[in-house]
């Protein structure tokens, strides 16, 4: 039976974390710039999405 599931390398981890970092930044700090018309809270909750979406492909697909 084969895998269903990987474990993220080290570069998707690199890059989830980053973007966890602008999700807090973003969220908790209000740091961020605001671009195209979206608040600094919104970039934070996108960056968050985005983070996670990153480690499930990881996890999902091989080689990511």
């Amino acid at each position: 039976m084969s895998r269903m599931n990987f474990a993220p390398r080290m570069p998707t981890i690199i890059v989830a974390l980053a973007l966890t970092l602008i999700g807090l930044l973003g969220t908790f700090g209000g740091l961020l710039p605001s671009l195209t018309g979206m608040e600094s809270e919104v970039l934070g909750a996108w960056a968050f999405v985005m983070a996670t979406i990153v480690l499930l492909a990881g996890m999902i697909f091989r080689g990511i």
